[in-house]
């Protein structure tokens, strides 16, 4: 008995080693394998149907779809992380423009705005009269701006290099989704038995309802930047607006965009103009903590509620990938409540003295 026993624990113990050690060697590209797996259930259904008119070469359409995925992902970010990179280094010369400009008049609706009004007034004065002294006031500000910009520009090159392996990685399971979907199934009925599977199509419809959220909510972002951009006059309209997609895809929001035409605006004497963008965008941005969440809703049929709670609480979370992660765990966790609660329970019958019966 005492044989058996550490038998099993010894082989415990060299399982468990192996285990740490293989997540030890994959753990630098565990955020890649996640978005690749993200990435291939999302374009699944985009696979089949260039399978089908390719006559069964899975590839092929495999390799078409990656490269579709990275021209129209890729590309462009690449091109907004060298725009990026290239404005932020011509800041100090805005700086040094800035401390010989000659602000208009302020706007008198400004001016007369309830509350906020005379303190818009005092420094509108204020930078009228002493322009140098107010930017060298506000140089640390800048400066931490400047860093901050730099910082997200860093961030996007790396998120660039990852999001491109995960296309490669998504490719590849594409390319070989079929055994990887009977290893799964295996998987799933080895532990939770037959009953499990049904939580693998919840899981890859959830994710393909994420899916379309974002791609949606980004679009429907973009789309009206470039009605607000091209309604104040900011040259660029249409390209600008692809930015806000890539960004909006991304979560990291807007703002790297919109903030600079403001202040490009501002530049150039339109202070109406540049209020209403800011505005305008901040409303983009507002609406899209709701219209996520029930275009999600509506791929998926489960509650606005729940779905809300997952996109959220994941992306505080996790950051971006917790938008998937979190709306598929309470979906999952969801599924298997109402199976538990549905359960047949078993009936007692209580007859007329009041004793019960099984």
């Amino acid at each position: 008995m005492n044989d058996r026993f550490f038998e099993r624990a010894g082989g415990l113990a060299i399982v468990s080693v192996l285990v740490i050690a293989c997540l030890k060697i994959i753990s630098p590209f565990l955020g890649a394998m996640l978005w690749g797996a993200i990435i291939a259930i999302s374009t699944w259904p985009l696979f089949e149907r260039l399978q089908r008119r390719l006559k069964g070469r899975q590839g092929f359409s495999a390799f078409i779809l990656t490269t579709g995925l990275i021209l129209v992902f890729v590309v462009p970010i690449s091109l907004l992380v060298y725009s990026l990179t290239e404005h932020v280094a011509s800041v100090g010369g805005l700086i040094k423009d800035l401390t010989t400009m000659t602000l208009p008049q302020a706007p008198a609706w400004l001016v007369n705005a309830p509350l906020i009004g005379p303190r818009i007034d005092a420094f509108w004065q204020h930078a009228s009269t002493d322009m140098p002294t107010l930017l060298e006031s506000s140089r640390p500000a800048i400066k931490d701006g400047t860093t901050w910009l730099l910082k997200q520009s860093g961030s996007l090159t790396l998120s660039l290099f990852e999001f491109l392996l995960a296309i490669v990685l998504a490719g590849f399971l594409c390319a070989n989704g079929a055994g990887a979907n009977k290893l799964l199934e295996r998987l799933i009925c080895r532990v939770a038995g037959e009953p499990g599977l049904e939580l693998i199509a919840i899981a890859g419809q959830t994710i393909r309802a994420v899916s379309v959220g974002v791609v949606g909510t980004a679009l429907m972002q973009a789309l009206l930047s470039v009605f607000g951009f091209a309604i104040a006059g900011i040259p660029g309209a249409g390209l600008l607006g692809l930015f806000c997609f890539i960004l909006a895809m991304l979560q990291v929001g807007t703002s790297l965009v919109w903030i600079p035409a403001a202040v490009w605006l501002f530049y150039h004497g339109d202070t109406g103009w540049a209020a209403f963008t800011v505005g305008w965008s901040l409303f983009i941005n507002i609406a899209d903590n709701f219209v996520k969440p029930y275009l999600i809703s509506q791929g998926s049929g489960l509650p606005i509620p729940l779905i809300f709670l997952g996109v959220l609480g994941g992306l505080l979370a996790w950051g971006f990938v917790g938008i998937f992660v979190g709306a598929t765990l309470l979906v999952v966790c969801f599924t298997l409540l109402k199976s538990w609660l549905d359960l047949e329970q078993p009936v007692r019958a209580v007859d007329a003295g009041g004793a019960d019966h099984d």
